[in-house]
């Protein structure tokens, strides 16, 4: 083996190691998309039923999701105050309106961030491809010289 072997050799290692890199981040990206598409999903449908009861009367019978595409039977009481979470395991209570606000604000902030996912997994795609094709003429070369 020449010493252009050997250095073609170490390049396609590395550009492998790099290429199988650039893989698990594109893995790990499309895996928050998917978490930040759970959270837009439970916003929205927090959102949903909170307009369902501003809309109510008091004692009229709605369906109140629960999760995993679960609801049950309640009625609307003559409260109509809505309890949403602040951070730090801190809700307060808040008007139908004010609850949506801060609902829509969520979705949109949640939007913005699986938006920049998004970018970001396109951008890692474009250089897995090149990564590949680059990795792929290298072995191409290698396997040439070894040929009589």
């Amino acid at each position: 083996m020449t010493e252009e072997d050997a250095v073609s050799e170490q390049k396609l290692r590395e550009d492998y190691a790099v290429l199988e890199n650039a893989r698990a981040q594109l893995d790990g990206l499309v895996r928050q998309q998917q978490l930040v598409q759970l959270a837009i999903d439970e916003h929205v449908r927090a959102r949903e039923t909170v307009k369902s009861l501003a809309k109510g009367a008091a004692g009229d019978e709605i369906l109140m999701p629960i999760g995993a595409d679960s609801y049950v039977h309640a009625r609307i009481s003559d409260r109509k105050e809505a309890i949403v979470g602040v951070g730090s395991s801190v809700s307060i209570n808040r008007t139908p309106e004010e609850a949506e606000r801060i609902l829509d604000i969520r979705v949109d902030e949640l939007s913005r961030a699986f938006k920049s996912l998004a970018e970001r997994a396109a951008q890692a795609e474009g250089a897995i491809q090149e990564l590949s094709e680059r990795v792929q003429a290298q072995i191409e070369q290698i396997e040439s010289r070894g040929k009589p």
